[in-house]
């Protein structure tokens, strides 16, 4: 009898330790898995907790139709939201956040647009992106770039202010651009 109340004693014990021991153990398993170090793992898993807590602060009503992936830095956000405002401020509020390297915003706008302002629209985003890609003083990775309604919002992290400029220069010459708001910070910027 004093066996058993031993055994089910340490039961209870290593049963309390496991999903404490379980969730290292799957953090460990998958940052391995994905080839990337436990420190990544967890820096990513903050700068999407992070980011996740920026949209739900936003419009807590976006954050089911979003989804937000982090790698090595690298921000994936998908999903749908109502107005292009709303993903332009994702995409902003994604850029804020310390650590990350690059955002790419694949949300899907289901603001109903006319088509010639679309055509515009898409015919001026592909203009710019030529323009940085060609343009061998500038790391276009750095940047994103909308285009809604003949307006241009740019974000990213620039080298120095000369990149900078030279992006935005870029974008205020495309065709079709009336406006153009810049949100790129410094590299040096303290965040």
């Amino acid at each position: 009898m004093k066996k058993f109340i031993i055994i089910i004693c340490l039961l209870f014990v290593v049963q309390s330790c496991g999903p404490f021991l379980g969730t290292i153990g799957v953090v460990s398993l998958g940052a391995h898995s994905k080839q990337k170090g436990l420190g990544t793992t967890i820096n990513d898993n903050i700068i999407k907790t992070k980011i996740s807590n920026f949209i739900f602060k936003f419009d807590e009503n976006l954050i089911p139709d979003t989804k937000v992936f982090v790698n090595n830095g690298s921000v994936l956000l998908t999903g749908k939201v109502e107005f292009p405002e709303n993903k332009i401020e994702i995409t902003k509020l994604a850029w804020s956040v310390k650590g990350v390297k690059e955002v790419n915003n694949e949300l899907q706008v289901i603001d109903k647009s006319s088509i010639k302002n679309i055509a515009r629209d898409v015919a001026s985003l592909g203009e710019i992106r030529a323009r940085l890609i060609t343009d061998k003083s500038i790391n276009s990775l750095n940047f994103s770039i909308d285009v809604v309604n003949d307006k241009v919002y740019l974000s990213g992290v620039a080298k120095d202010k000369s990149e900078m400029i030279r992006v935005k220069d870029h974008a205020v010459s495309a065709r079709f651009i009336k406006e153009v708001y810049n949100y790129i910070i410094l590299d040096n910027d303290v965040r």
